[in-house]
């Protein structure tokens, strides 16, 4: 998962590198085993639950071994996604209510951004905003000199589930003929039709960095909903450490990360993100002025080394 690969595996390594004493534990999926699993936890200053709505007795018995509780989310949990249509308000109702019910029983919530914790304020006793950082030591632009390409590369990178976002956008562009459509999924085949100048790749954590600074302009196209307005812009954070000029949707968090002409833009259509991948295209100045910009955004307000100091700081465990 996600969260669990940037939210949770570097803050291990890192905790492991300053001499503290941590753990990554995953909750079983049976009662049965989860009987056991609560009975020979260990005790410790800090448990941080990630992302689980657990029952009101797990609670309890991981509250029990924690001297301090951490609740951990970056996602609208009681949401789905919009490729799913209409969703039942009772299901919706009750995520909502086990949500509330996790944030009031422990000791800090940290929500992955603030329209997150604004779903929260009410019952959390404390509250830590905490975006899903990025190791800028690791995306970094490609190197100078690398490969200049002969059209401008227009990508997006996703799961198999978010290409539900760009049927609109490819329409926009199928007749332009001076930019070529990139798209890295983890999808078995990604197919567009039309004439325009079109290239998939499967995408790979050996090779993600490479796939991302083989673009020249980033897209992070979205629909306006609860499910959206939970997310934290990750997909959006790694174009820009990767030197990629991004263009998104005017959407939640987004608009905490871009700064519309300076470091991105931020459009409200997909017509509108079509002219700006053509003002981009058409000005390669425009573009690397945009990417520098980009790059420090993430370094300075989103990188690793920014998080872990101000968690750690945060937990008291520093």
């Amino acid at each position: 998962m996600p969260s669990v690969r940037f939210r949770v595996v570097p803050f291990v390594e890192d905790a492991r590198k300053r001499g503290l004493h941590i753990k990554d534990v995953q909750i079983p999926k049976t009662a049965l085993q989860r009987v056991g699993f609560y009975s020979t936890l260990p005790r410790a200053k800090v448990i941080v639950l990630q992302k689980k709505l657990l029952s009101s007795l797990e609670l309890f018995l991981l509250r029990r071994k924690a001297q301090t509780l951490v609740f951990d989310f970056d996602d609208a949990l009681w949401t789905t996604h919009p490729n799913q249509g209409n969703v039942s308000p009772r299901r919706t109702a009750r995520l909502k209510k086990r949500l509330l019910r996790v944030c009031s029983k422990v000791d800090v919530v940290v929500a992955g951004n603030s329209y997150l914790a604004e779903q929260v304020r009410a019952v959390a006793s404390r509250i830590f905003i905490m975006p899903t950082p990025l190791d800028t030591d690791r995306y970094v632009p490609a190197s100078v000199g690398a490969t200049v390409h002969s059209k401008p590369v227009v990508g997006w990178m996703g799961t198999s589930g978010n290409l539900f976002f760009l049927p609109g956008i490819v329409s926009e562009l199928q007749s332009d003929a001076d930019v070529k459509f990139m798209v890295v999924s983890g999808s078995d085949n990604v197919e567009f039709s039309g004439a325009f100048d079109y290239h998939y790749e499967r995408w790979s954590s050996e090779h993600e960095v490479t796939q991302l600074q083989a673009m020249d302009i980033g897209l992070m196209p979205l629909t306006d909903d609860e499910y959206t307005r939970g997310k934290c812009g990750f997909k959006l954070l790694q174009y820009m450490a990767c030197g990629v000029a991004p263009i998104a949707s005017d959407v939640g968090f987004n608009r905490e990360i871009i700064r519309h002409g300076e470091n991105g833009f931020l459009v409200s259509s997909d017509k509108e993100m079509a002219h700006y991948i053509r003002l981009l295209a058409r000005d390669p100045f425009l573009r690397h002025r945009i990417a520098v910009q980009a790059r420090r955004t993430v370094v300075e307000r989103f990188s690793l080394k920014v998080a872990t100091q101000q968690l750690w700081r945060e937990l008291g465990v520093v």
